[in-house]
């Protein structure tokens, strides 16, 4: 069952292609944050000072590409999607000037080495852009589902871990090995190696992952239009400010590693010690973002309380030496890196998610524009962090290859643990500001959903599919002069109930079900087609019987269903029978738990679901919970859960909000379901107490309109429903307090009129039977 709880399951091979694509882009960056301003100073012969004029410059280049880079990537329109193709192109070529930027000449003037050095660095900045801004765009491409999300970042960020494990552990001694003592022809050839695993952990995520979120119709937005957009994104520019400080720390503490145990400890083997000591923790670390995650609701507070923990282990390595305090010095440095590690799975897994918020707020969605400040926060990060270390180093009188000076050793021992560890708490405080959880997160994505479909309404066919059974009601009449009891029968079950009171208010529907090839399922289909609902999806069963239904009314047996269903025809509905084409022509798919009770018709409700949530539709859920139906309480509740854990809307009555939630009030039952499950919309119908509905934090009730001619209650559940649905088509899910609570008014209003009648798709009210009711009651 949790294979498909959520939606847009994204496949566990997709999963790890994206994933080594991170292997790819820490097998170039991470081997250039780390070793090529060493490269440049000891085995190229540049000055620190160069070095450091370069590192700023290069964030100049970046401030133009990367937004140029971004936009390009929005506006490509393959077969292959936006993003997947520059992976394809671009990853190559940039392996191809890695290998030309570890190609040192030693033997040049001064002037030859920094134009080289000049022009292929930023030849590489340009390349890895082309690379790494599709590649980090491509995560919201692939799904919507914030928890999806969460995983995906989860194994690019522990495949990350492992490469830069391997890749410090592995690079020094390879240089040695392969350079036989020469380092300029050892970085040349591990260049070579990197640069070929790059290209191919690249081509392979192009190759496994796949794009599929729908984006609005292609326009030309204006720069000022795009810029003005970012800048009302909250969420977004805390993740930006996160990720400025996010790459000073990093990138300006990882420049220092190398420095630090050649210079500080006095031994550069110390440095695959340490980086051996920090990969598995580092794997662990990424591990647990999702359980953190789960904990806070909150992408942001989960990097926060990442971050505080990363800041406050580095700075307790300041008092402490890998050669005269190895134990607690390791320790810490694992520890600090288990909490890294699980931060950088946090505020990349952030990035996607401010894309939704920034569409909710402005109508724009810019995937690319916006990763693309992005990689640029962190690049000018990366170029502040190194730039200040060099120079720093150069004012401090740093030589190359000599003993140091105490000036410059006490600025290598800050620059490793009190200075980015102080700025890991600065870090942690900006992030305790964002505010976008799980359940805002999906409340933003449902209003999102409803704008798309109302852009598409005219591509679309159907206003709403419902799934479900579709039965021969008997409704319990009166006893005849021999003490029985006398029937009459209804078309009936509660899917098809739904539809037809929104094809009584002008709705476009269909339903989606299956009945015996017999009289009654050929009297049930010529029902709904007169009301007006498309019978596109119902199959018919030559070997079945429809189901039936009987209800006793009377005094004796108070509200008593009585169901034959034993190996009926609904229960027959299988995958076969489900067009996953016709959910990509609706707006709004609904469904019930009875489609759960049987393992066949339960693989077909799964399959219409995913094909439903893979189209972005909105989702609604009714429990209608019938206990004799199931085999047992466990197993409804059970596959209830389910059901709420994918819908957008979940109309539930009080009592079965009590069974499903197992709690004893309304409010900690809504609580529950909006911990667990972030739900949109929940609509709790009280019977003749009226009903409620909790969007968020808010909360509405309406009182009922009791009536002295009510005869029958079967159906004003699924008129309520139907109701809102309708007004939700209309008014789209982003509802202020007035409208729900006319919604409710409404909604309330149809299903007192509904039980006035008898039979429960013949009773639905009509547009105008309805329109006159409220009149009548509102002038009271």
């Amino acid at each position: 069952m949790k294979n498909d709880l959520n939606q847009s399951k994204v496949p566990f091979i997709s999963k790890l292609a994206y994933g080594m694509g991170d292997v790819g882009c820490n097998f170039s960056w991470m081997f250039v944050g780390n070793f090529l301003m060493i490269f440049y100073t000891d085995v190229f012969g540049i000055s620190m000072s160069a070095v450091a004029t370069l590192m700023l410059f290069s964030r100049f280049w970046d401030a133009i590409n990367d937004p140029i880079i971004g936009g390009l990537s929005d506006k490509t329109h393959t077969r292959w999607g936006r993003y997947r193709p520059w992976l394809l192109f671009a990853a190559p070529l940039t392996a191809l000037v890695l290998i030309l930027t570890f190609w040192a000449h030693p033997n040049w003037s001064q002037t030859h080495k920094i134009i080289y050095m000049a022009v292929t660095y930023c030849i590489l900045v340009l390349g890895y852009t082309c690379v790494n801004i599709p590649y980090g765009t491509l995560c919201g491409a692939m799904t919507q589902n914030m928890t999806e999300r969460a995983q995906i970042n989860t194994s690019r960020s522990v495949s990350a871990m492992i490469a830069i494990g391997i890749i410090n552990i592995i690079t020094i001694p390879l240089i040695e090995w392969l350079g036989n003592g020469n380092a300029q022809q050892g970085y040349l050839l591990i260049a070579i190696l990197y640069g070929t695993i790059f290209a191919v952990c690249h081509i392979f995520c192009f190759v496994k992952t796949k794009e599929v979120v729908e984006v609005p119709v292609a326009q030309k937005i204006p720069l000022r239009l795009q810029l003005q957009a970012v800048a009302k994104n909250k969420p977004y520019l805390l993740a930006l400010l996160g990720q400025v400080l996010f790459g000073f720390i990093l990138y300006g503490r990882n420049a220092d590693l190398l420095y630090y145990f050649t210079y500080v400890e006095n031994d550069a083997v110390l440095f695959t010690y340490y980086s051996m000591a920090i990969i598995i923790p580092s794997i662990i670390g990424a591990a647990c973002f999702p359980k953190v995650f789960q904990w806070t609701s909150n992408k942001g507070w989960a990097a926060s309380v990442f971050a505080f923990g990363t800041g406050f282990t580095m700075i307790a390595l300041f008092f402490f030496s890998p050669v005269t305090s190895p134990i607690p010095f390791y320790l810490f440095a694992a520890l600090s890196q288990f909490f890294f590690s699980g931060f950088n799975t946090a505020i990349y897994a952030i990035i996607p998610d401010c894309v939704e918020y920034g569409e909710w707020r402005t109508g724009i969605r810019n995937d690319g524009f916006q990763y693309a400040f992005i990689s640029l926060g962190n690049k000018i990060g990366m170029a502040l962090g190194t730039a200040l270390l060099a120079l720093s180093l150069g004012w401090a009188g740093y030589e190359a290859n000599t003993t140091q000076n105490e000036a410059v050793v006490a600025i290598m021992r800050h620059s490793f643990s009190t200075i980015p560890g102080v700025l890991w708490v600065v870090t942690a405080l900006a992030l305790f500001f964002y505010k976008l959880d799980k359940r805002s997160y999906n409340r933003i994505l449902a209003v999102i959903k409803y704008r798309f479909l109302k852009r598409k309404k005219n591509q679309r066919e159907y206003d709403v599919i419902a799934l479900g059974e579709l039965l021969v009601d008997f409704n319990a009449l009166h006893s005849n002069d021999f003490d029985s009891v006398v029937y009459e029968s209804n078309p009936g079950g509660a899917p098809c109930n739904v539809l037809a009171m929104l094809s009584n208010l002008q709705k476009r529907t269909a339903f989606i079900g299956k009945v015996g090839d017999d009289f009654l399922g050929n009297a049930l289909q010529q029902r709904i087609v007169r009301m007006g609902i498309s019978t596109e999806g119902l199959s018919k069963d030559k070997k079945r019987n429809t189901t039936l239904a009987f209800l006793n009314d009377s005094k004796t047996y108070p509200h008593q269903y009585l169901f034959y269903r034993n190996r009926t025809a609904d229960m027959n509905l299988d995958e076969g029978d489900v067009d996953a084409d016709i959910l990509s022509r609706t707006r709004i798919f609904h469904f019930g738990s009875l489609s759960f009770t049987h393992k066949r018709c339960r693989k077909a409700t799964r399959k219409a679901i995913r094909a439903a949530k893979s189209k972005h539709r909105l989702i609604s859920f009714d429990p209608n919970y019938r206990p004799v139906l199931w085999l047992s309480e466990e197993e409804a509740r059970k596959w209830m859960l389910y059901g709420c854990s994918v819908c957008d809307i979940l109309k539930v009555e009080v009592s079965e909000l009590a069974f499903i939630t197992q709690q004893t009030s309304i409010q900690n039952g809504v609580d529950f379901l909006q911990k667990h499950y972030s739900i949109p919309l929940i609509l709790v119908t009280l019977g003749e107490d009226g009903s409620q509905a909790f969007m968020g934090n808010r909360k509405v009730h309406q009182e009922a309109f009791l009536t002295s001619r009510t005869i029958d209650t079967t159906g004003a559940g699924d008129t309520f429903l139907g109701c809102c649905l309708a007004y939700i088509l209309e008014q789209g899910m982003e509802l202020s307090d007035h409208q729900l609570q006319e919604m409710l008014f409404r909604a309330n209003a149809a299903a007192s009129l509904e039980t006035t009648r008898k039979g429960a798709i013949r009773a639905m009210p009509t547009q105008a039977e309805l329109e006159d009711y409220l009149k009548k009651i509102s002038s009271f």
